[in-house]
């Protein structure tokens, strides 16, 4: 008679297709039909990879030599490696324009531009932003930042350093020198926002807020909006301003982008004062708004 055999394998071989165990005394089945490593892994849902054997050393070669080979320079025509650690220098003039007023006033030259040097994580970053007027006149203002510059995450950096800022209108001349702290960087949908604070010698709180976006019509014609809005914490009636929002501008620009360093383009411009501002402006019979027509260049290296 011969014996039964075990209930419990009989059960997995129902379930895995495994063959059952031979009665007593008969010959076990060829190992060709058996399953590989990698089928009997997925069989039984053993993820495991199949084990490794290390392979064995170069002959002739100790394990010290091999790892003094393995220490040595590359060869001659291996890639070089990414240096993280070099010095790096970027100008952007992203305004360099002829301002016509479509109303009464003067044409002006306007510019705004910035740039930086330093590694991936600590720059010197410079802005630097005014206007003149063309028709001959002696009359302008400009502002130039000069801000240590620490990258906060991928796409902000944080800001710190002084801005000096003058002014001048037919031979006077006015000038004053503010703390300045800033968070620059990239928003969420490709925004690029500026945002910086002012501390003046004479104990001003104002601030500046700037957005633009850069819409690709094509590869190389590009629309940019773009905003800016002034605050101040208290009324400065020697500069005109009044206390809460004091001025907003709306631009866009239309440019070519011949390279991606060098795009002429075309673009209006809407700027109109606010609150305690508009009013200090009308009273002393100054225009409280301004509509321009523009004509540029932007250029970076």
């Amino acid at each position: 008679m011969k014996p039964i055999p075990d209930f419990r394998h009989l059960v997995l071989a129902a379930l895995f297709a495994l063959p059952a165990p031979p009665a007593d005394g008969a010959e076990p089945p060829a190992t060709a039909g058996r399953p590989s490593h990698q089928q009997s892994a997925r069989l039984h849902g053993d993820a495991r990879p199949p084990p490794i054997e290390t392979p064995p050393l170069p002959e002739g070669m100790s394990l010290d030599e091999v790892l003094d080979y393995a220490a040595t320079p590359p060869p001659a025509g291996f890639p070089d490696s990414v240096p993280d650690d070099r010095i790096y220098a970027f100008v952007l003039v992203e305004q360099f324009e002829a301002r016509f007023p479509t109303g009464a006033g003067s044409d002006h030259l306007g510019w705004e531009a910035q740039g930086w040097i330093g590694g991936d994580f600590h720059k010197f970053w410079w802005k630097n932003e005014g206007e003149a007027i063309l028709d001959g006149l002696d009359e302008g203002e400009s502002e130039t930042d000069l801000l240590y510059s620490r990258l906060l995450t991928p796409f902000w950096n944080v800001q710190a350093g002084v801005q000096y800022a003058n002014e001048w209108n037919r031979g006077e001349y006015d000038d004053r020198w503010s703390a300045t702290l800033a968070l620059q960087g990239l928003a969420p949908y490709k925004f690029e926002l500026d945002n910086s604070l002012y501390l003046s010698e004479d104990g001003h709180l104002t601030a500046a807020i700037e957005a633009e976006y850069d819409v690709r019509i094509t590869q190389r014609l590009v629309l940019q909006p773009r905003t800016e809005v002034g605050l101040s914490a208290q009324d400065v009636p020697e500069r005109g301003l009044g206390a809460g929002l004091t001025d907003v501008t709306l631009d866009l620009r239309l440019r070519y982008e011949i390279k991606r360093e060098f795009a002429p383009y075309l673009g209006l411009r809407y700027r109109f004062l606010v609150g305690e501002t508009d009013a200090i402006a009308e009273s002393a019979g100054e225009d409280t708004e301004e509509f321009l027509l523009l004509a540029g260049l932007r250029f970076a290296f």
